[in-house]
């Protein structure tokens, strides 16, 4: 979304929840950084609500919609916040909003719904059962849809690529010519680029990561073509999926990813697999067996996973494999990811 956009759901969020309870909800600006500046340092929220007749804060994060991945991102901001972080979302559903609640995560949306409660719980509130509004939610910016999402990961994760031609970018990215400029201007228009004597720098690399991750969570991983397996040998897990023949074709993603990157940091309990073999091929290579709800993911890629900057010849470089940890659910892959940081990409802060 771009700052228009997310204004715009924000203030459609306040206004229901005033009409659903009888309490105060104001949007504030970002730029008030006075308010958080300690949270300001590794996350930038995308508004600060002020909320309730003591006037409680709460940092806003907007979506355009849940994903499978949300609450992974959630917790992750929440970490990097250092306090809770309300998801901010045009509309959540019964079964959505008490999965939210099991982890924590606080919401709001524009049908009313809400769940918000202050560190103390001194403050505290839960609207549920409200139906959705018929307004069409707001799109993913154009930076963000699929060629952007492409495009983004190369100038991620080759940094000396954003200083290259528009021909250098679309032949590696593997995108038209054409779109890079358009897209280059879309970034511009977030405030996420700039270009100053001849030069193009992130103006927050932090911030330009983070939307990476969502958008890559939420438009492209969802239409990659996925199959789930589990092993022939159970014991494969434990001990031997490191030696599998992969083929010049395949290649680990998440946990076992970042096991190899690591240096066996991560005992993996789910396997992510980048192939483009065919569905028989990698059965019989790996010895895998259809299984609906099997450990072992296999995905379709993007085009051009597969290019030679990348540190372990067996794994997707390290920003697809920290993508891959934020968008899970689970808390011991968010501190992995943090690790990946850590040690591939400090050149993103």
């Amino acid at each position: 979304m771009n700052t228009n956009e997310e204004e715009e759901l924000l203030t459609l969020a306040c206004r229901a929840f005033e009409t659903c309870t009888k309490l105060n909800a104001h949007l504030l600006p970002v730029a008030e950084e006075r308010i958080h500046p300690s949270a300001r340092r590794q996350y930038q929220p995308d508004g600060y609500l002020r909320i309730g007749p003591q006037g409680h804060l709460f940092l806003a994060e907007a979506k355009t919609r849940l994903q499978p991945g949300t609450i992974g991102q959630l917790r992750s901001i929440n970490d990097q916040a250092g306090e809770l972080v309300v998801l901010v979302v045009p509309y959540v559903s019964s079964q959505q909003g008490e999965k939210l609640r099991q982890h924590d995560i606080q919401y709001l949306d524009t049908a009313g719904n809400a769940y918000l409660h202050a560190a103390d719980r001194s403050f505290f509130v839960l609207v549920s059962g409200q139906r959705q509004p018929l307004a069409e939610p707001p799109t993913q910016h154009r930076a963000f849809q699929p060629a952007g999402v492409q495009l983004l990961y190369h100038l991620l994760s080759t940094p000396v690529l954003l200083q290259a031609s528009y021909r250098a970018m679309a032949e590696q990215a593997q995108v038209a010519l054409g779109s890079v400029s358009i897209l280059l201007r879309s970034l511009q228009q977030l405030g996420l680029l700039r270009e100053e004597a001849g030069r193009r720098r992130w103006t927050d690399p932090a911030q330009v990561l983070r939307r990476w991750v969502d958008a890559y969570g939420e438009v492209v991983r969802p239409r990659l073509t996925a199959q789930r397996y589990r092993w022939l040998d159970p014991g494969v897990a434990r001990q031997g999926w490191q030696d599998l023949p992969l083929g010049p074709d395949t290649l680990w993603g998440g946990e076992p990813a970042a096991h190899l990157l690591l240096d066996g940091y991560l005992l993996p309990e789910y396997f992510t697999l980048y192939t483009t073999a065919s569905r028989a091929e990698v059965m019989q290579r790996l010895r895998l067996v259809p299984d609906a709800h099997g450990k072992v993911e296999v995905l379709r890629p993007m085009d051009t996973i597969f290019h030679p900057d990348r540190p372990q010849p067996q794994a997707v470089h390290p920003l697809l494999a920290y993508a891959d940890l934020i968008i899970t659910t689970d808390p011991r892959n968010r501190e992995v990811a943090h690790l990946l940081y850590e040690q591939y990409l400090p050149y993103l802060t």
